[in-house]
This record gives structure tokens, sequence and C-alpha cells, in this order.
């Protein structure tokens, strides 16, 4: 983890009150060298151009500037970058959302992100948007996805405070690099996101499944002790001591 980025989380912490910076926070992890001072010019600039518009237009005018998904690059990680997705006008749901947050809260427009399962989501008002697609969606629709995917309803229309968003984007960051087998990378990703929870099990579990990849079975049986202390049930916590037992059996054996 490195030291100026903690201190730009950490202070970023101290008052979550912003979506564009929880994203620029993001940004820098991502690449130190993000262009966060353009990107916050960026978003004004927008908001100026798109001075006239409604709420609920706010994303048809973001796609008449040439806002669109990602489409086959959506998994590049780089996509989490506020930065990078202003400059190519192209993102995944999290950070074209920012996006729209940005402009409509430049605009004067109370705006919040939603937490939906894999798909962030907009609320301007009582307009719900897929920043996606750039365009308005409803309750209805997300709902019969979720039913669609046996997916629960719980939380689905959570909203997404700025430290979430930070969160939710760090995890699709970690998510890529842990796939594509950078597992020191993933760690490091999950240092800060850490700092944003510092009790999630799960991030611990994650760290735990990176060590083992790395060969390092006494950071497993570690990071799994910590996992089973913060487990949310006792269920959970069986389950975690019987895997620790076994990560232990083999840090035994690894010893010997």
């Amino acid at each position: 983890m490195k030291p100026q980025l903690a201190d730009a989380l950490g202070r970023f912490l101290e008052a979550p009150n912003d979506p564009v910076e929880a994203a620029l926070v993001v940004a820098r992890i991502i690449n130190p060298q993000a262009e966060v001072g353009w990107a916050r010019q960026e978003i004004r600039r927008l908001a100026t151009v798109l001075g006239a518009a409604k709420a609920a237009n706010i994303p048809a005018e973001l796609a008449r500037q040439g806002f669109a998904g990602a489409g086959k690059l959506y998994h590049e990680v780089d996509n989490n970058r506020l930065d990078h997705v202003l400059r190519t006008r192209r993102g995944i749901p999290i950070s074209l959302g920012v996006v729209c947050l940005g402009v409509a809260r430049h605009l004067g427009f109370p705006a919040t992100g939603i937490n939906f399962p894999r798909h962030f989501l907009v609320r301007t008002g009582d307009v719900l948007l897929d920043p996606y697609k750039m365009a308005p969606t409803s309750v209805e629709t997300c709902r019969e996805w979720l039913k669609e995917n046996d997916i629960s309803e719980d939380g689905a229309f959570d909203v997404a405070a700025p430290r979430d968003i930070a969160q939710r984007m760090l995890n699709n960051v970690r998510s890529t690099v842990h796939e594509r087998g950078d597992f020191a990378r993933s760690l490091e990703i999950t240092d800060y996101q850490l700092m944003i929870t510092p009790n999630s099990y799960a991030l611990h579990l994650e760290r735990a499944d990176a060590w083992l990849a790395l060969e390092a079975p006494e950071m497993v049986a570690t990071e799994l002790e910590k996992a089973m202390r913060n487990a949310p049930t006792e269920n959970i916590a069986d389950r975690l001591r019987q895997r620790l037992e076994r990560a232990r059996r083999l840090r035994k054996s690894a010893v010997h």
C-alpha cells in the first residue's frame, strides 16, 4: 500500500460526501498519475454544457456527448478510472453512474447511487436511471431482472453512499487483477479496501485466496483467523474454522 494513496483515501474517509471524489481516489489507486484535477474540471464543463437539461434527461444528454457502455472492453481495469472514462467516453455502470451523479449535483439536482446487484443505478428525484444504457429504467424492470437471475431483492435498491461507491469500484479492480493472476496486486487493493471496511470477513477471505495462490500457507491461516473473528454468523464461523484447521495442517506440512 502506497503511503500517499493511503493518506488520500484516509482524507476522503474523514468526510465521504462526494461520489466524484470517491471515484477519483480509486482512480489514483489504479494509477497514481490519474488526471484528477482535469476530471473535476471536465465534470463541471459537462454540467455547464448540459445546463438547461432536466434531471431525467441527463443520461440522454450525456449520450449525445458520446458517453456509452464499454462493450467488449467491459472488464478492463481502467473502466473504473473516472478520468479515463471522461477521456474515452466509455465505461461501466458505476463509472458512468458517477459521471451522471457528478453532473446532476453540479446542476443542483438531488442524485444518489443505487447499489443494485451487478449493475449500478442512479436515482434523480423519482427517476431511476441505467447509466450503462444512458436511459431511464424502472423498479419493475429491475425486479423482473432480479427474479430471472434468482437474486434476492433485499438491499437491491439501497442507496450507495460515496464510500460504498469507492468500495464497489475497488471490488471490480481486485476481481479483475485476481482473475488475471496478479495476486500481489489483489492483496494491495484489499489493503485499501480494509481502510473502508476494517472488519470485513469477506475481504479477509479474498486475501486468504490470494495468499493460497502465492503458496503462502502461514498467511492463508492468518487471514482465515481474521475472517473467522469477523464472521457474521456462527454457521459461517464454523465453516471458516474447518477451513482454518486445513490451512494449519497445510502450514505444518510445508514447514516439515
